[in-house]
């Protein structure tokens, strides 16, 4: 059973050299356009973006408990730009639970358009998730050094539930988002992205009693293994479902709203600003059904596999099989192994999201948000981890810096640094190691290129018809 869990958790080390969370410098800005909607679809009315055009972008994160660069022998400006000097990863030897995530997306063409009071959008993305949770040192070390690590040799050991998850797939949505009543000088609207999913890979593996021992000559002994399993792809197409994300916004407007629609040439093409608002957000409610793969339910099995290090699978399909032409079981106990079914289904990584956006004028603002993950589904999903960030940001049209300070996961503080000009988008939440010396064990970067109108073109010609 280790085996399955070093193919996923090497995804995790060797995803090292790569790099991103949730675009904190960007995504609560009056200028984030696309990169909003996917905090909050409603931000899509009232924006000062007409038209927003994503052509590509990027956004990679990986943190993790266990495994880093020591700032003794690694520094990014030196070791990146000459790979030959890349150092070895190191290991943590407390005897904590480890943890881990990656959070990838692939941006491709992406808008968002401005009607007046409502607002239309269009996304395309390639997404990871790979998560692991509270999985035991001994269990990680064997990972790290190998089966055959002899520290570790002729040692029982017993575990309880730990969580691995890892999918990949690609995202298709349409946003909607308008004004839900205007008085005064509030400000109410709502938005949501409806996502079709085509799955591309998923490995779920949830022991929940795990009793075995490593013994001499590459022999492993499962006493007791009780669980679930769930492998698919990768192949395109080997799943599909459906996710949504759902948001509204209040607005303390600095003026009267009663007949305000933004980017109308009848009222002057003006746009009223807030002093401050308030989100509220439900991200990834949604599933991936797989038809092609197996789910497998194991009840106490057990086995005895003499030279493991000599099984080589070919992919996740001859890994899930291996796997169970070794196990044997109690046929007095009842127990047992679900054969192969043809549909499982994979929740997505769902979360809720608060967002506080304060105006202090010229220019600057600060922003405070609070993500929580949470599972819809108990069986193949994986948590998306919480966070908690304060970033003040100067905004203008052709340029933008935000300094985001996030704690991750309720344990991790984070500094990390935006840039916006004009239309091209530069970040990380996570800017430490770019700057100084110091234990990397998690690394942060996204980026952005756009095409984008701040104008209704109708505004720029009713003013040249005046000048005329």
């Amino acid at each position: 059973m280790p085996r399955i869990i070093l193919i996923t958790y090497l995804t995790l080390l060797l995803s090292l050299s790569s790099f991103a969370q949730e675009m904190m410098g960007i995504v609560n800005s009056n200028y984030a356009g696309t990169n909003g909607v996917a905090l909050n679809p409603a931000s899509m009315v009232d924006s000062k973006t007409w038209l927003d055009v994503n052509i590509i972008g990027l956004d990679l994160y990986f943190n993790n408990n266990f495994v880093y660069l020591s700032k003794e022998d690694f520094y990014f400006w030196d070791d990146v730009l000459d790979p030959s000097n890349f150092p070895d990863v190191r290991r943590r030897d407390d005897m904590k639970f480890r943890r881990g995530l990656i959070q990838s997306r692939v941006m491709g063409p992406s808008f968002t358009l401005s009607l007046g009071r409502h607002a239309l959008g269009f996304h395309t993305a390639g997404r990871l998730f790979v998560g692991v949770e509270k999985m035991p040192q001994p269990v990680a070390v064997s990972i790290f050094e190998g089966l055959n690590y002899s520290p570790q040799m002729g040692i029982e050991y017993e575990h309880e539930t730990f969580r691995v998850n890892a999918l990949g797939w690609a995202e298709f949505g349409i946003s909607y988002a308008t004004v839900v009543h205007a008085f005064s000088n509030s400000l109410w609207t709502a938005g949501i992205t409806a996502n079709y999913n085509i799955g591309i890979a998923n490995v779920s593996l949830r022991p929940d009693a795990m009793n075995y021992i490593m013994e001499a000559n590459d022999t492993l002994r499962i006493n007791e293994f009780t669980g679930e399993m769930a492998v698919a792809g990768p192949a395109f197409n080997s799943g599909s479902g459906f996710g949504f994300d759902i948001g509204m916004q209040y607005k303390r407007m600095l003026g009267n709203v009663n007949r305000y629609t933004p980017f109308d040439p009848k009222s002057g093409c003006k746009q009223i600003d807030y002093r401050w608002k308030l989100g509220v957000s439900l991200l990834d409610l949604g599933y991936i059904n797989y038809k092609q793969g197996a789910y497998r339910n194991y009840q106490g099995a057990s086995t005895y596999w003499p030279d493991i290090d000599q099984f080589s699978p070919d992919g996740l399909e001859s890994i899930d099989q291996g796997l169970a032409s070794q196990f044997v079981f109690d046929s007095t106990g009842g127990s047992s192994v679900t054969p192969d079914a043809t549909i499982f289904k994979a929740g997505l990584p769902a979360a809720a999201s608060v967002q506080f956006d304060y105006n202090f004028g010229y220019g600057l603002y600060t922003n405070l948000t609070y993500i929580q993950g949470f599972r819809l589904m108990q069986s193949n999903t994986g948590m998306r981890k919480s966070l908690i960030s304060i970033t003040p940001r100067w905004e203008h049209r052709f340029f933008e810096a935000a300094l985001p300070i996030s704690l991750h996961d309720y344990y991790q503080p984070q500094v990390g640094l935006m840039l916006r000009f004009h239309s091209f988008i530069i970040g990380s939440d996570h800017i430490i190691p770019f700057l100084i010396p110091s234990d990397v064990q998690g690394m942060d970067i996204y980026f952005n290129l756009k095409v984008t109108l701040f104008k209704n073109p109708k505004c720029n010609q009713r003013k040249g018809r005046k000048k005329k």
